[in-house]
């Protein structure tokens, strides 16, 4: 649009296109900022095999018709159902890799800006109000966390449950039922979220909508969870070891709060979880608060990361808080939006949560404005063996199965058969435990960083050299490549 053609609009028009500019302008940033970083981190061997070398080889194997990850120890869909992994089957094929997966999030985390503002302009918020809550969400330091963990399909899920819920609001229930299935395909967990935007639904008066999509999700996540992750790795979802003697399921967590209510309040009442939902929701102002059963999609996951005996789920680090993320985000339009017809509450309101954002952001965020962007998360450019380190890789073939230390397994993923050492030598995070690894008769190479691996690796890995018959191939800096003979 001219110049000329802009101010012969009226000034909400005006409004709007600037704002419109304002939210481009933030995300194509936002994409940049993040997309450079995300890329160094993985180009200077600062990704792991847990979980960027899952995904990657996850996805690799699936374009090809294959199932097992051996990164893991299971199958795909032993692991979760990533069903939407398919999707990226023709990019694969076309040779995309880890830095695809990468940035790839990095997008659909930056794009879920868009429906949360288009969300707010349907509700009548203003426009230069209406981009608050999508520049809250690029804000908050869970956001740019996501992208720092690198890619994980809840966090690329965000923007399709997020385009689903404004279809809704829309009531266009095709592209609602499309938008809602691609974003359960991503990954199970969705499906609780999802199921509560059913009920929201429901509750708003499109009682059929609504009650599909409950019946849905509920049904998807039962079936992944009791059914088909137990018929493929024999053992049921790995996760319900996360809650300890609450109780393997959910089922038995509802039991266990029923019966001993003072186990599951003390979980919530302890100091790791009051300074999880604090750096949760205090980027938002607390404002979603006054939208109720749209945070309420963010419930069964954040009641799931505080139940939990793992610590790292009540981190907002981690991918376990994408889904609570963009129940916030959503409440956060919800929540103005109630007040729209008041503009001096409604201005108070976002500038509460505009304020609080960038406090979060500059406190908890790993942006170059954030105060853990020096902390050692992000790569330093100065590593005076990565040149060693793509020579050393570079001397194994690509259908060769390899043992590797953890950070040269994203650098090794699209083959059958990469294993994070000391597997299969010795049982380490893989499978369901117990069951014993694969047998070390299938490893034609080694490739470890002597730097990074601990007296007990090392022993191993001296055992794996002579007892298996290998030859070093490479040794220079403690990084060693070896073949079997």
């Amino acid at each position: 649009m001219t110049a000329a053609r802009l101010l012969g609009r009226s000034r909400d028009e005006r409004a709007a296109w600037a704002a419109w500019a304002a939210l481009a302008i933030a995300i194509a940033v936002w994409i940049l900022v993040f997309g450079v970083l995300v890329y160094r981190r993985h180009d200077r061997f600062a990704s792991f095999g847990f979980d960027m070398g899952i995904f990657d080889q996850a996805v690799w194997l699936a374009a090809r018709g294959k199932s097992f990850i051996t990164v893991r120890g299971l199958d795909v869909f032993g692991h979760h159902a990533n069903v939407a992994f398919y999707l990226l089957a023709p990019f694969s094929w076309l040779g995309a890799g880890a830095h695809f997966l990468n940035l790839l999030q990095v997008c659909a985390l930056a794009g879920t800006a868009v429906p949360l503002f288009l969300l707010g302009r349907h509700r009548g918020l203003a426009p230069w109000i209406a981009l608050v809550p999508a520049a809250a969400f690029l804000l908050h330091p869970t956001t740019g966390l996501l992208a720092w963990e690198l890619f994980h399909p809840e966090s690329v899920a965000l923007v399709f449950l997020a385009w689903a819920y404004l279809a809704s609001v829309h009531r266009r229930w095709r592209p609602y039922a499309v938008l809602l299935i691609v974003a359960l395909a991503w990954k199970e967990d969705v499906a609780l979220a999802a199921f509560f935007l059913g009920l929201l639904i429901f509750v708003r008066g499109d009682r059929k909508a609504g009650a599909w999509t409950m019946a849905l999700t509920l049904g998807w996540f039962l079936l992944v969870n009791r059914v088909l992750l137990g018929a493929v790795n024999g053992a049921g979802a790995f996760y319900d070891e996360f809650y300890g003697d609450l109780g393997g399921s959910p089922f038995d967590i509802a039991w266990t709060a029923l019966v001993h209510p003072t186990r599951i309040i003390d979980k919530f009442w302890a100091a790791d979880a009051k300074s999880y939902l604090w750096q949760l929701a205090s980027p938002f102002g607390f404002v979603p608060l006054a939208a109720p059963l749209v945070v309420l999609m963010g419930v069964p996951q954040v009641t799931g990361n505080i139940l939990s005996v793992n610590s790292f789920t009540r981190d907002i680090s981690y991918h376990y808080t994408a889904l609570p993320l963009a129940a916030l985000a959503l409440g956060s339009v919800e929540a103005l939006a109630r007040f729209r017809r008041d503009r001096v509450v409604v201005a108070i309101l976002a500038a509460a949560v505009l304020a609080s954002s960038v406090v979060g952001a500059v406190r908890w965020g790993v942006s170059p404005i954030g105060g853990r962007y020096d902390d050692g998360l992000w790569p330093a450019a100065g590593d005076p063996r990565r040149d060693l380190k793509e020579t050393a890789l570079g001397l194994i073939p690509g259908d060769a199965a390899v043992s590797a230390t953890y950070q040269f397994v994203p650098h090794l993923s699209h083959r059958e058969g990469i294993y994070q050492f000391p597997n299969p030598y010795k049982e380490a995070y893989w499978g369901i435990q117990g069951r014993g690894t694969h047998d070390p008769d299938v490893v034609d190479w080694l490739a470890v960083d002597r730097q990074i691996m601990g007296a007990d690796d090392r022993s191993v890995f001296a055992e794996a050299l002579s007892d298996w018959d290998f030859e070093i191939v490479f040794e220079r800096d403690d990084i060693v490549v070896a073949r079997r003979r």
